[in-house]
């Protein structure tokens, strides 16, 4: 019995050091950038919807089931930072617009593409991108 509790109290002990220093997941890769992480965490979701045959979000009620899923993206897309086009999905290779960082149309900014790619965009270069429907 003594040699059991020991035990678990040393694989505690060294779950809590291997802890120690190590960045938080949602921090892990940062950018500093809180549109084009949304958009990055929106598109990985978006592929994972695709790779396992279910259908995109038609609309943000959708995501509230799911929202611990979009840790970054769901909280942007409910306050307004990010837009997406409902119902649009992945595709490999596309190059449509399916999300984007709301000022992004009137000042240039950060896009999803159906690609599951962010880039960056001009006001310009928004305007004349195709945008999925």
């Amino acid at each position: 019995m003594r040699r059991t509790v020991c035990g678990a109290v040393a694989a505690v002990a060294l779950g809590l050091l291997a802890g120690c220093g190590a960045k938080n997941s949602a921090d892990a890769g940062s950018s500093g950038e809180p549109g084009k992480e949304a958009l990055e965490d929106l598109g990985r979701f978006l592929k994972g919807r695709t790779e396992d045959n279910q259908r995109p979000p038609a609309k943000l009620a959708d995501l509230r089931p799911i929202e611990p899923l979009l840790p970054v993206a769901y909280p942007a897309l409910q306050n307004g930072e990010i837009v997406y086009v409902w119902g649009a999905g992945y595709k490999d290779g596309g190059t449509r617009v399916v999300g984007y960082e709301t000022k992004t149309p009137a000042e240039g900014g950060y896009v999803l593409l159906e690609d599951g790619s962010v880039k960056a965009m001009t006001a310009a270069e928004f305007a004349a991108a195709p945008k999925a429907k």
